[in-house]
């Protein structure tokens, strides 16, 4: 696409094209001896020349210079392309820069037209492009045309909080993978919660942009147990083949819930089967309240249908503030039945009890 060159100043138009010019025109009016003079039309095509080469910038990139190609270094002025460097003035990351290059002869005919780009160009930086046409082994590049086919700026990453937690900075953090030495992209946001309250859960939804701003893919990132008035430095992971792709992000703040609505929280569980047949459901559920809290949890066994074929209770009584406390749920689905999902709720305790599958 690009490649790193010193570039050098303008090379002028070849001294010999006047000269052959006036050869042409010399040639043609000896066609016309004895026919009357040539047309307006005739003279007008036989005065044609190259343009002076152009490189046109815009308001986010300008040409810090350019320079024909030669095709030999002892004859100037004629060449097989172009080079030259242009740099982003603007603050902004350009996700795309398009390039229109036309190349001329020496009478302005257009002998070829390309595109180059250039992609995550970002503010401050200079590229130098090389760009060659293949039509140059049969004719002569005399001139060219440079200018900006389209700007596509990179949208700018955001956070938005809410009223709880309020959103201090954020950004890219790229780290290395020892085993395989790859780049791995996540996002670090700190945040401070400054609701007055200790909050138990807070779920992020993040859209996530390529270099263009088009959409790539959306996730869900829920932060457990963050204390009054805290803060705290959050990592949203990002699968790894996402690095190479995602420049941009979005990312909401959709959900708060407090400590007083939500005082145990499940913190891991994981299932085991069982000689007999059973499987077995443990973990640990946590108190991020300021007081002794009693809660149930509720388990609905699914089968591949996302029918219900059994639910189990399971009373979780006086957990001290920021206690963590074990549980293990077991569970025998129906005869000819199969458990493929969980789903594992935790509520305030007013009544529980045990309920067979049927």
């Amino acid at each position: 696409m690009s490649e790193k060159e010193n570039p050098q100043e303008v090379n002028p138009v070849s001294p010999r094209q006047d000269e052959e010019d006036l050869d042409a025109i010399l040639a043609d009016l000896n066609e016309f001896s004895g026919e009357g003079v040539p047309t307006p039309e005739k003279l007008a095509e036989m005065a044609r020349k190259a343009p002076d080469p152009t490189v046109t910038g815009n308001e986010k990139v300008e040409f810090v210079s350019h320079s024909l190609i030669l095709k030999k270094e002892n004859k100037p002025g004629f060449g097989k392309g172009v080079n030259f460097a242009v740099k982003n003035i603007s603050e902004d990351v350009i996700g795309k820069l398009a390039l229109d290059i036309v190349f001329f002869d020496a009478k302005g005919n257009v002998i070829d037209e390309i595109e180059r780009s250039i992609n995550d160009f970002e503010a401050g930086n200079t590229y130098t492009v090389r760009a060659l046409t293949a039509k140059a082994e049969n004719i002569d590049v005399i001139s060219y045309d440079v200018h900006v086919k389209e700007t596509v700026i990179t949208p700018a990453p955001e956070v938005t909080g809410n009223e709880k937690i309020a959103v201090m900075r954020h950004n890219f953090h790229e780290s290395t993978i020892e085993e395989t030495n790859e780049i791995k992209k996540d996002i670090e946001i700190a945040i401070h919660n400054i609701s007055g309250f200790n909050i138990a859960t807070a779920i992020f939804e993040v859209d996530l942009f390529d270099a263009e701003g088009k959409f790539v893919t959306a996730l869900k990132h829920t932060v457990l147990d963050i204390m009054v008035d805290v803060s705290r430095v959050l990592v949203i992971p990002l699968d790894l083949y996402l690095t190479d792709t995602v420049r941009s992000y979005d990312i909401k703040l959709t959900k708060t819930i407090t400590s007083e609505l939500e005082k145990v929280q499940l913190r891991r569980n994981e299932v085991n089967i069982l000689p007999d047949g059973s499987e077995e459901l443990s973990g640990f559920v946590k108190n991020v309240s300021n007081e002794n809290a009693d809660a149930v949890m509720v388990v609905n066994y699914l089968d591949a249908n996302d029918e219900t074929i059994g639910v189990r209770t399971l009373e979780l009584k006086d957990i001290k503030p920021g206690d963590v406390q074990k549980f293990v749920i077991k569970f025998q689905a129906p005869e000819g039945l199969r458990v493929r999902k969980r789903d594992i709720d935790i509520g305030e305790l007013t009544q529980a009890e045990e309920i067979i599958a049927v």
